[in-house]
């Protein structure tokens, strides 16, 4: 060994699987990502067992960073596993999650592949959605945008894991604005996670994005979805507004693309507007409208 790789005292520093184990659990903590977290505690028998000792505490310190929306995955995990989001952790669950949180990259960045290029705004005011100066959306969905996605992914993708017969209670829990962003997620141009048998398009010419693609490249279970979340919207204006909901997609033509339109947030202002069926920008609404019909979005994550 060279005399640089030895202190001047003679004493070798110590090693991580030698030190105490509340520093090695805080060091296990201060990781940027929890590929960083499986990687570590692979270096020695030790330190896996500290890994899976403190899956909590080290879940609590790195979900926040490393995983998206990550009370939303937690739900989509829980909700097909029969626990509740107090149950303790395991090391499988978090490997399960940082999986989970992988296809729902993968899912973006197709999305802004295939759609955000061709959105349109024409004559719509830009000015305090995006940066300064803009007169298109962003190359990418925005932070806030990212979320509305991620969310409404985990949910649509955890409604197409159940069976038809146990939608029903889960639409009716959710906000009218919720069932608006889900009715888009039910039209994307690619297979809801990994379990979707998604047919071959009937026309295999035509681009992934074209009209085509959007009905043919769907499951008869995911397009069966769509009606009972626009039912659902339906009876929510009808029971509180004596009135049909209104059909947004009929705006993506020049305010979006394709039927994506209430995504974006230069068209929050407007779907807001037609969940309440007035004008948002003039009344202050009640909290009981808000808890009703808007999704509350200071919890976004």
């Amino acid at each position: 060994m060279s005399s640089a790789s030895v202190p001047e005292n003679g004493k070798r520093p110590p090693s991580l699987s030698s030190m105490p184990p509340e520093v090695a659990t805080n060091i296990f903590c201060q990781l940027p990502s929890f590929p960083d977290v499986f990687a570590l505690s692979r270096v020695c028998h030790r330190l896996r067992e500290l890994w899976l000792m403190n899956v909590n505490s080290i879940y609590k310190e790195i979900a926040p960073r490393s995983i998206p929306c990550n009370t939303a995955a937690r739900c989509f995990l829980v909700v097909h596993d029969g626990l509740s989001l107090e149950s303790p952790m395991a090391a499988k669950d978090v490997v399960r999650m940082v999986r989970n949180a992988d296809v729902v990259e993968k899912a973006i960045l197709q999305f802004e592949r295939e759609i955000i290029s061709r959105v349109k705004t024409d004559g719509l005011s830009l000015e305090g959605f995006y940066e300064a100066g803009a007169h298109k959306h962003p190359p990418t969905l925005t932070r806030t945008e990212r979320t509305r996605f991620i969310r409404s992914y985990y949910l649509i993708w955890s409604l197409m894991r159940l069976d038809p017969s146990k939608w029903e209670p889960r639409l009716q829990a959710m906000t009218s604005q919720e069932l608006y962003y889900l009715r888009e997620m039910a039209n994307l141009t690619q297979s809801i996670g990994r379990e979707e048998d998604v047919p071959p398009p009937m026309f295999p010419d035509q681009p992934p994005d074209s009209f085509h693609s959007i009905n043919q490249g769907r499951s008869e279970k995911r397009i069966a979805l769509e009606e009972k979340i626009w039912e659902q919207v339906q009876r929510n204006s009808r029971r509180s507004f004596d009135r049909d909901a209104q059909d947004t997609s009929i705006y993506a033509k020049h305010e979006g693309f394709l039927c994506f339109v209430v995504m974006w947030d230069h068209w929050q202002p407007s779907l807001k507007d037609i969940v309440c069926h007035q004008s948002v920008s003039t009344i202050r609404l009640n909290p009981e409208v808000v808890s009703q019909y808007l999704r509350n979005d200071s919890l976004d994550e």
